[in-house]
């Protein structure tokens, strides 16, 4: 058996913070193990994630991503992103979620970006089962958000001030056979814009990422461990010590897809600088500070086909 191509951390051990740090410093992805999510909250996000995907076409796009613009929640059809302006659109679909507000909450009434309730489908057990998911999800982001801070020499309360309101997507995927009509490759080439994101994937396979040295290679889904990868955010935060990896999902799958991405991005007012201990690094200088909303903003704009 070929060896992983990233390196696992397990929360369990003592020098995580330490692990963590050496995993982004190298490949800016790893797998994570001991995180304490129950078994039983990934699985009930899956069935309930597979079960609205199976709806008709036209009860899934009742619910279309562009009725709660620009706040990304909803459905997401077949070729409704591209996120490799070089290739066709995806051949995947979505259901877009965030931190649930009420219709009455500042952020909402001012109508602040990626602030809005969710659009809960009328499936049956689907609310429970993802808010669920979405909750655990928060839970572990504070805490690899702790220990990223320490990692980089930091306070442990370091990065607190940016996620004090975090943006907190989760989307459910599918990647249906591409030996259906119009199949091409399944999500296209790209970096994810925010800090770091959290990947929950079945057992069918799919995922790679870009070495240093261009190949691609295959990352293993192993059934009871995230993996973790690394933002453009915090690429910029660390002065590009910490590197976002290139990834992709390739096409000629010969079974349905699933996977549930969580994506941890900081409050959509939080100004992104290089942090104090990445300062002296030599590609400090190349990072000048950004608008972490505006970045986000930027970025969908630019790979969702319903917003251009």
């Amino acid at each position: 058996m070929l060896p992983d191509a990233i390196p696992t951390v397990d929360l369990e051990q003592p020098d995580a913070a330490g692990a963590i740090d050496a995993a982004c410093r190298t490949k800016g992805f790893f797998y994570l193990r001991g995180h304490g999510v129950p078994a039983t909250v990934i699985e009930r996000a899956f069935e309930h994630s597979a079960a609205f995907f199976a709806l008709p076409e036209a009860t899934k796009t009742a619910y279309h991503i562009s009725n709660a613009h620009p706040h990304q929640r909803g459905y997401v059809p077949l070729f409704g992103e591209a996120l490799d302006d070089t290739t066709p659109p995806d051949f995947k679909e979505s259901y877009d979620l965030g931190v649930d507000l009420p219709s009455d909450h500042p952020d909402v009434v001012a109508g602040k970006p990626f602030s809005s309730p969710n659009v809960w489908p009328e499936v049956d057990g689907f609310k429970n089962a993802i808010s669920a998911y979405h909750d655990a999800m928060m839970t572990l982001s504070e805490r690899l958000v702790t220990l990223t801070a320490q990692g980089l020499g930091l306070g442990a309360d370091y990065f607190d001030a940016a996620m004090r309101d975090p943006v907190g997507n989760l989307r459910l995927l599918h990647y249906p056979p591409s030996d259906q009509p119009g199949a091409s490759g399944g999500c296209g080439e790209h970096t994810d814009y925010g800090f770091m994101t959290i990947l929950a994937q079945d057992d069918v396979g799919g995922l790679q990422i870009e070495a240093s040295d261009g190949q691609w290679l295959d990352i293993a889904p192993h059934p009871t461990e995230f993996v973790v990868n690394l933002g453009d955010l915090l690429t910029h935060w660390t002065g590009g010590r910490y590197q976002a990896r290139r990834h992709r999902v390739v096409g000629g799958l010969r079974h349905d897809r699933y996977s549930i991405p969580f994506f941890l991005d900081p409050n959509v007012d939080a100004d992104v600088s290089v942090v104090p201990t990445c300062m002296a690094d030599e590609t400090a200088d190349a990072y000048p500070p950004i608008n972490a909303g505006e970045y986000l903003q930027s970025r969908f704009d630019a790979t969702f086909v319903y917003r251009q």
